[in-house]
């Protein structure tokens, strides 16, 4: 009997929770993810990227991965990697790909992270864009934009901005999400939710404006470093 394949599920217990192999054979890379983590989204985006589906019935993330070292030797675990951005770049790859804002006007700094061949993920830190939050001391992430195909991409650019923003000497970030969005990626990065806002608009009487932004209500989110 093949030992990678279960023999048998006990009705009584919780539900078998199912890993997930997708393989590139051109960066002779794998991804191994679980049913929570592989949405229809994902598994979309996954194929976008390259990967294609190698074994949807492994029982753990460490029989995936013992499975891949034996019949594929060749093949490594896959990760994002750092790589260095200019503002330019963080603005061109935000405009492509995120869902409903454009790149914005200035920034501290940008970070950028790879699959090894494109740019994957963008984050953009600046002044706040409010004046009553604009105290010295605080900084904003005023982007964050990811390829869905990749988990944790969201949390390990916040956990950068936080290192980098400490290490200058700020006290505290802050970021804003859509009333809509339920901000998994911000609290899983320590984020704390400070409250609601209505989002606005830039369109005035003595200027007017097309605003490119969601205007409805937004959620505040701060990070005390």
């Amino acid at each position: 009997m093949n030992e990678f394949l279960p023999t048998g599920i006990n009705s009584d217990v919780s539900p078998v929770k199912w890993y997930w192999v997708f393989v590139h054979e051109g960066m002779r890379k794998y991804i191994v993810y679980s049913d929570d983590e592989l949405t229809g989204e994902r598994r979309l985006a996954l194929h976008d990227e390259g990967f294609d589906l190698l074994w949807d019935s492994a029982m753990s993330r460490s029989q995936a991965v013992q499975y891949m070292r034996i019949f594929y030797p060749d093949y490594s675990t896959f990760e994002v990697i750092p790589t260095p951005i200019s503002f330019r770049q963080a603005c061109h790859f935000i405009n492509l790909h995120h869902r409903h804002h454009m790149a914005p006007q200035g920034m501290k700094f940008a970070l950028g992270m790879s699959n090894g061949q494109k740019l994957v993920g963008v984050l953009t830190a600046g002044r706040p864009v409010s004046r009553h939050k604009d105290d010295g001391l605080t900084l904003e992430v005023t982007r964050l934009c990811v390829n869905g195909a990749y988990v944790h991409l969201c949390s390990k650019l916040y956990a950068a901005a936080r290192r980098i923003a400490r290490d200058m000497g700020y006290h505290a970030l802050i970021t804003y999400t859509l009333d809509e969005e339920t901000g998994v990626s911000v609290r899983a990065a320590g984020f704390q939710l400070m409250g609601k806002i209505s989002g606005g608009s830039w369109n005035s009487l003595s200027r007017n404006r097309v605003d490119k932004h969601p205007t409805g209500l937004k959620k505040l989110w701060m990070l005390q470093i």
